[in-house]
């Protein structure tokens, strides 16, 4: 937990991951890597999430992302389950080896827990607005694999200026999102809400990333 918190961006340096991300000269990855940055890094969404996102997720009317509760899995070859619901059926198998693989792979995918079937709105982001109509209008969702999502991150990092190549990760810009919705004041119970957290010490973990909140409670007594 402490290793991904350490991944978020400040505000500044999510802005140079997207200026990295316009660098990109295809017009439709550039769009769709800004997308997948956004979703991440402003809504929180789990990079399996963001996978395995779809029109039927999608309220437009009221902006907001259901996560649900399951969602058959059709994005691997020859319609199956994809490399990441694979890799998380084999862990699940881990914990319970009397299970076979396709009793399992026949619910997939699942959110990670069940606290993360969740409401996320995104009224508040013009940005994000646009970039969920992109993804909705040119593929229904996300179209590609957890691995493409991975690329595209690390190519618009390559390309961001004054960045690192491992500045933050598909799991830093969830923890960038949180960090940016707690300095904003986004109280705790909401947090916990919008990311899907179990375990309520997780948002609290949030909630006076670099003095944010500090400084914010101090503006608010010598206006």
């Amino acid at each position: 937990m402490e290793a991904t918190r350490e991944r978020a961006l400040s505000e500044r340096e999510f802005e140079l991951l997207l200026e990295g991300a316009g660098r990109i000269s295809d017009t439709q990855r550039r769009l769709e890597t800004r997308a997948a940055i956004l979703l991440g890094g402003r809504l929180g969404l789990r990079p399996g999430e963001t996978t395995h996102l779809s029109t039927s997720w999608i309220d437009l009317e009221r902006q907001m992302i259901q996560i649900p509760k399951q969602e058959d899995c059709t994005k691997g070859r020859d319609g199956g389950i994809c490399g990441y619901c694979r890799q998380a059926v084999k862990q699940r198998m881990d914990h319970n080896p009397k299970k076979d693989f396709q009793s399992f792979a026949d619910s997939y995918w699942l959110p990670k827990t069940e606290a993360a079937s969740r409401t996320v709105p995104y009224h508040f982001s013009y940005r994000v607005r646009i970039a969920i109509e992109l993804l909705l209008d040119e593929h229904g969702g996300w179209p590609y694999s957890f691995s493409t999502l991975q690329r595209r991150l690390e190519t618009a990092l390559e390309l961001s200026p004054e960045l690192s190549n491992d500045a933050t990760s598909l799991h830093g810009l969830r923890a960038t999102a949180a960090s940016y919705h707690a300095g904003r004041g986004l109280d705790l119970p909401a947090l916990r809400a919008m990311f899907g957290w179990e375990d309520i010490t997780t948002a609290r973990q949030y909630l006076n990333v670099d003095g944010a909140m500090t400084r914010r409670a101090l503006d608010s007594i010598h206006q």
